[in-house]
């Protein structure tokens, strides 16, 4: 008996998917994906960057370093104060205004266009520091993390003020780099000129006076002699600031031949064998006086504004002491509670921070100048200036304190002391013009060894910014790309639902 049996396999089942179903829908619909694209990009857009205007500028720049003593302090040689900002001073880009052939644009103009920034390189000086502070395992103490963040906020300082960014908007100039190359060139040379010719910042020293008056508008003995001291005491102030230096050693006035040695020999044995003498006879013999009550008088004023004096400094010295007093009780007081408690002597720990943005908004207060060792050095030194000073009119106190003697046997005669004053003046005069003429010759050469207070790093480079950064440009093809997909999504959305 026969059974008819089926066969599956021979059975054909549709199974599969027409690729052009899926494209043809999507080309059909491809304005429409592209407007989602769009719409979203230009959503993305408005969002990152406030608008629809994508702000571009074309500025060229030139790095400049400043290489004179006393940079990282923010001082001149001679000791002016010194800021970056002076480049675009008004002094300066005023001459530079001026140099311009035919400009086109009004100095108003200029100022805006040009800008200096801090450009701080000095990664290398700080990499061992803050090495230093995060390998250490164990933890820092008070004084060792205050130290380290106090040479780490000077360190930055430093660096900053000696290295700086000049920069200028291409713009101003119609776009051709050379024309700002050039003026970004002598933006740095003028205003070295201006420092070095009109502010004198390279010379280390300058004259106490420019001129010695030898004329005495007084017939009185007594104004001439204290004048005569005074003279001595500045002229030696002035010799003893250029002996502190060795290069001056070696230093001779080119008109009269001597050293700085030998004016400081002149001056001493003017002082012993004449001044003081001329000072004695006038001030405690009274030789000359032509009126004793104006005598007294002298002596009782000049007494009176040497008290006021010495009680200013014994009140500046008591100050001074109790600072310093105030400065060792906060440096050990940590110390000696964590010993009375039982702990070591390395002071309370605090263990290492993770180095962040933080730090920066920290330093100040980190690096205090309590915990600083060269603030408190300099205050010592105050000190010991002012206890110097008051032993100088202590001095002079016990000079102009005394009686007059009755009976005058002082034989010289008021014509012999005012020879010997008018000797002794003239003698400072020869001194002080040769006192001129090696301060001169010491500024030149310090002039010679520094150069023109700055080098340029490197050419002039042009940067092209723009608001419409990388990042941003990836967010926007990010949504491009997310927008055409949901434009996808809709058609065939569009097409399930009919």
């Amino acid at each position: 008996m026969n059974k008819e049996t089926s066969n599956p396999v021979g059975q054909n089942v549709d199974d599969e998917i027409d690729l052009k179903d899926i494209f043809i829908p999507l080309w059909k619909a491809k304005y429409r994906i592209l407007l989602f694209g769009l719409i979203c990009l230009s959503l993305t857009l408005v969002y990152s960057l406030g608008g629809v205007i994508v702000d571009k500028s074309n500025y060229a720049s030139i790095q400049v370093h400043f290489n004179f003593q006393g940079v990282e302090d923010g001082t001149f040689p001679n000791g002016e104060k010194f800021s970056p900002q002076e480049l675009i001073s008004g002094s300066v880009l005023s001459e530079v205004y001026r140099n311009i052939d035919s400009p086109s644009f009004d100095y108003a103009d200029l100022v805006s266009a040009i800008n200096v920034t801090p450009d701080f390189n000095g990664a290398d000086e700080l990499k061992s520091v803050v090495t230093g502070l995060l390998s250490k395992e164990k933890g820092l103490t008070n004084q060792e993390y205050s130290d380290a963040v106090s040479e780490y906020t000077n360190e930055i300082i430093a660096q900053s003020k000696k290295n700086v960014i000049l920069t200028i908007d291409q713009d101003l100039l119609g776009g051709n780099l050379k024309k700002p190359s050039d003026l970004l060139h002598s933006i740095p040379k003028i205003w070295a000129t201006h420092a070095i010719e009109d502010r004198g910042v390279l010379s280390m020293f300058a004259p106490t006076i420019s001129t010695l008056d030898t004329h005495i508008n007084s017939g009185e003995l007594l104004i001439q002699v204290n004048v005569l001291s005074d003279t001595y005491s500045l002229l030696s102030k002035s010799v003893a600031g250029l002996s502190g230096s060795l290069d001056n050693q070696s230093i001779t006035d080119p008109e009269s031949g001597m050293a700085v040695a030998d004016l400081r020999y002149k001056l001493d044995l003017e002082n012993k064998y004449r001044i003081s003498i001329l000072k004695e006879l006038v001030v405690k013999n009274g030789v000359g006086v032509k009126n004793e009550s104006w005598y007294k008088g002298f002596r009782e004023a000049r007494l009176g504004k040497l008290e006021r004096e010495r009680s200013s400094l014994e009140r500046m010295v008591d100050v001074y002491e109790q600072a310093l007093i105030e400065f060792n009780q906060q440096q050990y007081s940590p110390s000696e509670g964590a010993k009375s408690q039982g702990g070591g002597n390395s002071g309370t720990t605090v263990y290492s921070p993770q180095y962040g943005e933080d730090v920066i908004n920290r330093l100040m207060e980190l690096g205090s100048k309590m915990s600083d060792p060269a603030y408190r050095k300099s205050l010592l030194q105050e000190k010991i200036d002012l206890s110097t000073k008051l032993q100088v009119v202590i001095t002079e106190i016990n000079f102009y304190d005394f009686q007059k003697p009755t009976d005058d046997e002082v034989s010289i005669s008021v014509e012999e002391i005012s020879n010997l004053i008018n000797q002794s003046f003239t003698e400072l005069e020869e001194i002080h013009s040769a006192l001129l003429g090696i301060i001169q010759v010491s500024n030149l050469s310090s002039l010679d060894d520094r150069g023109e207070l700055f080098d340029l790093v490197g050419s002039v480079q042009e940067n092209v910014s723009s608001n419409l950064s990388q990042r941003v440009m990836l967010k926007a093809v990010l949504a491009f790309i997310l927008g055409c997909i949901l434009g996808m999504v809709v058609v065939f959305g569009r097409r399930v639902l009919r």
